[in-house]
């Protein structure tokens, strides 16, 4: 980057750190720390609640994603105005009741501190694991982006999130997270725009969608049912529900950010914001990385778009790299006359002409791919960089470092979420609960500003420890998805279940984690018709793939909570 996009993207930061930090003067009190004294505007909140979920790999993963398959990654969002209703008409009104800091600490009445203690502690154990990951991520793009070492660009996103944050409490999270998400939004418009600007003359809109289309990038519907696939309509509006509404509803982070509204109706209108916004924006975000590859087709672009890390070293492997390379560049002029012809006749000879066009420039990208893989004898996967050289090689200067700073903006928004929604966890559901009210309000807020730290000092260095171990990264990921089915079971245990005891509950969390386990271990050989069970630590056979996608181990946790919760509490109404 050039020297004005380091001091765009310097002030930026800069602004950020005092933006948050200047919103502690009013964190006085436990309540004004941890909930901004119920005060918050609901269109704040509710830009929080989105800037939160928008982290920096949905800001460039996602149009990665759209660039190298198609959109259907949008299915996935589906459920969540059906989720936000959800959440509206049952526990947004129940939250309010109760006046309660944390989504757990309503458990303790009907169904005991154990049952507490035991959600609160399932909640710091995925999020904390998962914050390292919130970090480190990111800071592999960025690294590349700003010509920094991993570990430097991680120790920077680390120390500005727990500055702010540490200082300014939920105010200054939620302050910075409206500012981020401007910043967000501007980069991706900005970005859009200049796509759309800069294809050739004979190519407008109309043609760059028909190219798409006959690539079959603009599709977003997926209407087979199949419990092995991540992505169709069914995965995205039926197990996705259970998802959002356990993410939105029961997760320490998005709940934190409306118990800052001062009413139902406020509360309300935060979620529903995210209900009407969030799938726009996520279509949005999947067609820039379409009308990215249109793009790709009428201007350079190298094989693997992290060209900038080494590759063949030896003549064996330099020979082969050199004759793969041809082949693309050949394959690559083939594809844009190809393309040209399409729009200029539209028919389907020229149509099917590019497509094969494609087809072959595809396979010489992938040739190159395997190769890297081969060479560094570790899975090559440029999906994250695609968006990132773009913005190197075609942004504006003085641009870049703004719409650099955006990425920034989408990792730090959900960082700082994250850890003060661990804080409020940590110091309300077990320090505080514990402790009971035996220290004065100064004493909290110091005690939840020293948590905030410590939890933000142990997020940079597991972030540091993590590096580019892709397995540890996909471990957590798996993990984390372990949680939310269970949890909202609980809930739903508390809500409908009227003879739903503490040690019910308690048995059937447990039971539905064990349930998610297992079905996320079961793998299916299409070929002989068997399943099977495959520990973790264990090699997958050949032919064996997941028998149940991730997306639907939600409902299967919810149903055996609920189940074995009602069994148990029937069984032991007594004890």
């Amino acid at each position: 980057m050039s020297w004005i996009d380091w001091s765009v993207l310097i002030a930026f930061l800069g602004y950020t750190v005092w933006d948050g930090t200047r919103q502690g003067k009013d964190a006085s009190t436990i309540e004004g720390y941890l909930l901004a004294n119920r005060s918050m505007p609901w269109w704040a909140a509710g830009l929080s609640v989105m800037a939160t979920q928008a982290s920096a790999i949905t800001f460039i993963g996602t149009t990665g994603i759209a660039y190298v398959e198609d959109m259907r990654f949008v299915q996935t969002y589906l459920a969540i105005p059906f989720a936000m209703i959800f959440i509206c008409m049952f526990l947004v009104p129940f939250f309010n009741k109760m006046q309660n800091f944390t989504a757990y600490e309503v458990l303790e009445k009907r169904f005991g501190l154990k049952t507490r203690l035991t959600t609160a502690g399932l909640f710091l154990i995925s999020r904390g694991l998962a914050l390292g990951v919130v970090i480190a991520a990111p800071s592999y793009v960025l690294a590349l982006l700003l010509g920094l070492p991993l570990n430097v660009t991680i120790i920077i996103i680390g120390v500005i999130a727990t500055a702010y944050t540490t200082v300014g409490g939920i105010a200054g999270v939620i302050n910075t997270d409206v500012k981020q998400m401007a910043i967000m939004m501007f980069g991706l418009i900005f970005s859009f725009g200049l796509i759309w600007y800069n294809l050739p003359e004979e190519v407008n809109f109309g043609d760059a969608l028909y190219l798409a289309g006959s690539l079959e990038k603009l599709t977003a519907l997926d209407l087979n049912f199949d419990l092995s696939e991540k992505y169709n309509v069914w995965s995205g509006v039926i197990a996705a529900f259970f998802l959002m509404a356990s993410y939105f509803g029961t997760d320490q982070t998005q709940v934190q950010r409306y118990l800052t509204t001062d009413s139902v109706k406020n509360a309300r209108k935060s979620l529903l914001l995210t209900a009407y916004a969030k799938v726009p924006m996520q279509f949005f975000i999947l067609l820039l990385g379409v009308m990215l590859y249109v793009f790709f087709i009428f201007n350079p672009a190298p094989a693997s778009f992290r060209s900038s890390e080494p590759v063949a070293e030896t003549q064996e492997y330099q020979l082969a790299e050199e004759r793969i390379q041809k082949e693309y560049q050949l394959a690559h002029i083939a594809r844009e006359d190809a393309a040209f012809e399409a729009v200029q006749n539209r028919n389907p000879e020229t149509q099917q002409a590019f497509v094969n066009a494609d087809k072959e420039m595809n396979e010489a990208r992938q040739a190159d791919l395997a190769l890297q893989a081969e060479i560094r004898q570790a899975d090559v996967n440029d999906t994250n960089y695609i968006f990132p050289y773009f913005i190197l090689n075609h942004v504006p200067i003085g641009v870049i470092g703004l719409i650099v700073g955006g990425i920034f903006a989408a990792a730090l928004s959900s960082i700082d979420s994250e850890l003060n929604a661990l804080t409020t966890v940590s110091i309300v559901d077990w320090y505080q609960r514990l402790k009971g009210d035996m220290h004065t309000e100064a004493h909290y807020v110091k005690s939840s500003r020293g948590v905030t730290f410590m939890w933000g000092a142990i997020a940079t260095v597991s972030a540091l420890l993590l590096g580019e171990t892709k397995s540890i990264i996909e471990l957590v990921n798996q993990i984390g998805s372990y949680f939310y089915g269970s949890i909202l079971g609980v809930f739903v245990l508390l809500l409908w279940v009227k003879r739903a005891t503490g040690t019910g509950a308690l048995i059937g969390l447990i039971s539905g984690m064990l349930s998610v386990f297992t079905f996320d271990r079961l793998f299916y050989n299409a070929a002989t018709a068997e399943y099977s069970f495959i520990f973790p630590w264990s090699p997958i056979p050949d032919g064996y793939t997941k028998a149940i996608e991730f997306l639907w181990l939600n409902p299967v946790g919810t149903a055996v909570v609920v189940l074995v919760g009602f069994l148990v509490s029937i069984a032991f109404k007594n004890r």
